[in-house]
């Protein structure tokens, strides 16, 4: 039996999934939302394989991979200024894709909502059904390792960049007033404090002790 609040997530999940694209969804909301949620359960396996290997020590560190990323969305912000432009991104996706691997396979959500728009923007709906589920199967997976209110209940956030998506999108936060470091024992946390819509404020939890670890590790090679 699905409780009211695991409905509340799964509801504010697939708005998420929705609201980079109001005019896909203004056409056709309630068949796009049936598409990417039926399309989510075949893409969960593969959000999970992506979490778990982007500390995999053959790889960029997490904190090398989310840079690339930045400055790629930096030059595609600067090189994209209109839908007539959107192929002017394809070099530097590319060259993004030698950086951090094959994309199929980064957890970021930022990364994966930059070629959703890029994708909405040159009218490829199916991308962007594609390319949504994966989004919600990373958001589905994140809430689903823990529920953030302690550390030893924190979600795993797979990347630090993607821990202000998630407050965002899923919890509503409109900012995070305050983001401090805390050391238990052997594990790390991320404490958020966020700024809430009814103007009271928040404490959540993320567990970044694996990717703590695998940054620190590839700092001192």
């Amino acid at each position: 039996m699905e409780t009211g609040c695991r409905a509340r997530h799964r509801a504010l999940l697939l708005a998420a999934a929705l609201a980079a694209f109001p005019a896909l969804a203004d056409a056709g909301d309630g068949a796009l939302s049936r598409q990417i949620a039926e399309r989510v359960p075949a893409l969960a396996e593969r959000a999970q394989s992506a979490c778990r290997a982007v500390v995999d020590p053959e790889r960029p560190a997490p904190v090398e991979i989310e840079r690339a990323i930045h400055e790629a969305g930096d030059a595609v912000s600067r090189a994209v200024t209109s839908d007539a432009t959107v192929s002017a991104a394809e070099p530097l996706l590319a060259g993004l894709a030698m950086r951090v691997g094959d994309f199929d396979t980064v957890p970021s959500l930022s990364l994966h909502q930059l070629r959703n728009a890029l994708a909405a923007s040159g009218g490829d709906t199916a991308r962007v059904i594609e390319g949504r589920a994966f989004v919600l199967a990373l958001l589905q997976h994140i809430d689903r390792s823990g529920d953030g209110r302690t550390p030893a209940t924190a979600w795993h956030p797979c990347l630090i960049g993607n821990e202000y998506a998630f407050v965002r999108q899923v919890l509503g936060a409109h900012g995070i007033t305050e983001q401090t470091l805390v050391h238990e024992g052997e594990r790390h946390y991320d404490r958020l404090t966020l700024a809430m819509p009814d103007g009271s404020a928040r404490e959540v939890y993320f567990d970044v002790t694996d990717l703590y670890r695998r940054n620190a590790e590839a700092l001192l090679r």
